[in-house]
């Protein structure tokens, strides 16, 4: 391993060593159900629930892992909230009992309904909330990528080379499943090498063209003697418009009261004066200035400005400049022009390369840093300054030392009493922004969020709402519908759907890009234009290209460029008739109702069905199964272990069948005539999609509730906990007092305990 590798990774060994020593755990806070809740469960809530439930969900082998024989005993309901929620929501939806069993009168429904709201409620909504605790995370690809381009100004994507992000609840971003794989360390080390050469210009070739010129030729090799006024000048030819650093290796030869001055010109525009002191020319020093110009051919030019000579008197008595050589370095990232202070004198380079590295490093780890790990920097640059390094380079050894430190790596929040789980705190400004940032952006603060947060307003008065409102029109935004949006609605699937040829001959590529354009458009327009978040079950409008509208049925649609156009409401409508959505729901040479339902369930509602039995085969499995596919499923659920979760699935499913397996409109499917009717447990019925939606569009607390905790588990980089049901209660009833616009969602995030707060963690959880 070179020796610059083994110095920055030693760097990392013994940054990750002092992290990880501020880590700890410890248990979490218990509590006992009090004796008045206790005889009230007795007394009337736990006789019904043994009445009504009992027969499916007790015993060996409780159905659906839900034994309530045993919460009934146990009647404690903190220590079984995920449970007591899915009974309660259950009740609500009318999923339970079913249908054959015996059904409770609407009084026992409420008496059940009420208690256990009441329970879940008192067990997470007091004054003191528990804010949870986020697992300390690494950035992921999208995130690592989308902060270099941030801190550096530069397009490129190192993080395409790592290994991918393992997901969870649905999302890239999890603390709990972004592992760290020994090859992942490798391609840091690997990528803040090509970051630093891109950054900093350490790969970049002299671009002079030609020898220098002008002045008079000494000692041969091209070096040039100055004198009097004259010029030495060297071509060069710019890639491109950029800041660019000019170099001019010099030495002088000292007479009289002043030191060599020379002026290095671009052309006629001054770059900088320098005095030059030195007088060797071995250990003849780089000067080195910069300036933002055009690309294309230039002249740099090297000015004498004090020509001495005194003829008959003392030795020295003959003032010169001589110039061994000539260099243009660039273009740098605009990010640079704020690192790179133009006033230092080259005596000053290690004073400068320590306010370059507090620059990089404070916006790196995203707080203000210390003397002591600006020290630590700063030993790996004067080592490499000692070796003879160029500046250049050692400021780069810097810079690849603080791209692999933990703190950059990952987005730390340290406790003073991590141990402690009763101790919540308020994240400070920084880690706020942070948080911020990396939700809506999925990269760093910017210098907006950093200044509010060193003067420490961030949370105070409006500017919280008012950087959210800010951060959603930024183009950087982009960052929540690709990396929110395209989870949130499964959309990754599309790019290994695979439609079969003869059955869907229209399907390719062109497509599939435009199917997942839609849909990508139409979530950035529901953000940027602050619409009502229902317009995502029943939106009136959609974007298409030439291709996807012909797709669609739409005869007045030419060319490449998507636009907006209205729907006609009948058929489309909202992300449940988009292609994409439609296509990632279906088999390869069919539709799939119970796919559909499964995504209605899953990505709308918030209520997931459990995995089917084992022992329970496919439909193409089953070859008994006959007629048309309305009829095989209903065949299929004859199974009593399948109709429970089908009875909630395939109806809404069926509701989408007017669309094919890769969303066009159809009335037929082969011999049979399309059906797209159904009946909802809850005893709504409809007679095809609009009628689906529109049933959708009033059950809008739920979609809301499911949106808002996919947001919020996104938004934290955690699941939502049960401790987090109120938390949800006070976002989604925000939503709805705003008229269900998206900004109030993310405003009532970020305003929220869990998203602003943090706990210590105990030992058990």
């Amino acid at each position: 391993m070179p020796r610059p590798a083994r110095l920055i990774l030693w760097f990392l060994v013994i940054a990750c060593a002092a992290l990880y020593a501020s880590r700890a755990t410890a248990d979490e806070p218990v509590e006992t159900e009090s004796a008045e809740m206790l005889a009230e469960f007795r007394g009337s809530v736990g006789p019904l629930l043994s009445r009504y439930c009992s027969d499916c969900h007790s015993g060996e082998e409780p159905m659906g892992d839900l034994a309530i024989d045993e919460l009934v005993a146990r009647a404690d309901v903190e220590k079984d909230r995920q449970a007591w929620e899915t009974i309660g929501r259950k009740l609500h939806n009318g999923e339970m009992p079913p249908e054959d069993a015996d059904q409770p009168d609407e009084a026992g429904l409420t008496t059940m309904t009420g208690w256990i709201d009441g329970q879940l409620v008192r067990f997470g909504c007091g004054d003191q909330r528990d804010p949870g605790r986020v697992t300390i995370r690494r950035l992921n690809r999208n995130e690592y990528n989308n902060t270099i381009r941030d801190l550096f100004g530069v397009d490129f994507h190192p993080a395409d080379d790592f290994p991918s992000d393992d997901v969870g609840y649905g999302f890239d971003n999890i603390g709990d499943v972004l592992s760290m794989p020994t090859i992942l360390l490798e391609k840091y080390l690997a990528a803040a090498e090509k970051v630093t050469a891109r950054a900093l210009g350490t790969e970049l070739a002299n671009l002079a063209e030609d020898g220098l010129s002008g002045g008079s030729e000494i000692e041969g090799g091209g070096r040039k003697a100055v004198s009097t006024s004259n010029v030495v000048q060297v071509q060069a030819r710019l890639f491109g418009t950029g800041l660019y650093m000019v170099r001019v290796k010099a030495w002088g030869q000292q007479a009289g009261d002043e030191v060599v001055r020379m002026a290095v010109y671009l052309d006629d525009e001054l770059v900088r004066r320098f005095e030059v002191a030195a007088d060797e020319r071995v250990a003849a020093p780089w000067y080195e200035g910069w300036i933002s110009t055009r690309g294309g051919r230039h002249t740099v030019k090297v000015k004498f400005e004090n020509d001495y000579y005194n003829e008959g008197g003392p030795e020295p008595n003959d003032r010169n400049l001589l110039v061994g050589a000539i260099e243009v370095m660039g273009p740098y990232p605009a990010e640079m022009r704020r690192t790179i202070p133009r006033e230092h004198m080259p005596q000053d380079k290690l004073a400068l390369a320590r306010e370059i590295i507090v620059d990089v490093m404070s916006r790196a780890y995203r707080r203000p840093v210390t003397d002591e790990e600006v020290a630590r920097v700063m030993q790996l640059v004067k080592l490499a300054d000692d070796g003879g390094e160029s500046f250049n380079v050692a400021i780069g050894l810097g810079v690849q030392a603080i791209l692999v430190s933990p703190h950059f790596l990952f987005r730390v929040e340290l406790d003073p009493e991590p141990n402690n789980p009763d101790v919540i705190r308020e994240l400070n400004d920084y880690e706020l922004a942070t948080r911020l940032s990396y939700f809506l952006w999925s990269s760093m603060p910017d210098d907006e969020l950093f200044t509010l947060a060193r003067l420490g307003l961030l949370r105070k008065g409006e500017h919280l709402e008012r950087q959210v409102r800010r951060m959603l029109a930024d183009p950087k935004a982009d960052a929540l519908v690709e990396n929110f949006g395209v989870q949130w609605l499964q959309l990754r699937n599309l790019a290994i759907a695979s439609p079969d040829a003869e059955e869907f001959p229209g399907f390719d590529e062109s497509l599939r890009r435009s199917m997942r354009r839609e849909t990508e458009l139409f979530f950035a327009s529901v953000m940027r234009e602050d619409r009502s978040v229902l317009d995502f079950i029943d939106g009136d409008f959609t974007f298409v290209d030439e291709r996807l509208a012909r797709h669609y049925g739409m005869d007045d649609v030419k060319g490449e460029e998507f636009r907006r156009v209205s729907l006609e409401p009948q058929r489309r409508g909202g992300v449940l008739t988009h292609g994409s959505v439609l296509t990632v729901t279906s088999n390869p040479t069919r539709t799939s109702p119970v796919k559909r339902g499964k995504w209605v369930l899953e990505v709308l509602l918030g209520t997931p069905p459990p995995p089917p039995p084992p022992d329970v085969p496919e439909l193409e499995e089953a070859e008994e199964l006959t007629g048309s596919l309305r009829e095989r499923l209903e065949q299929h659920r004859e199974n009593a272990a399948c109709a429970v979760c089908h009875k909630r699935m395939d109806p809404l499913g069926f509701g989408l069948e007017n669309y094919d397996g890769i969303g066009a409109w159809r009335t037929q499917d082969g011999p049979y005539e399309i059906d797209p009717s159904g009946e909802l447990p809850g005893g709504q019925t409809f007679a095809g999609p609009q009628e689906l939606k529109q049933i959708l569009k009033a059950q809008s607390d739920e979609f809301v509730r499911c949106l808002s905790e996919k947001m919020l588990t996104y938004g934290l980089g955690r699941g939502v906990e049960y401790s987090d049901r109120c938390t949800v209660d006070d976002i989604v009833a925000a939503v709805k007092a705003n008229d269900y616009k998206f900004s109030s969602l993310i405003i009532a995030i970020v305003r929220s305990d869990a998203f602003g707060k943090r706990r210590g963690k105990g030992s058990e959880s």
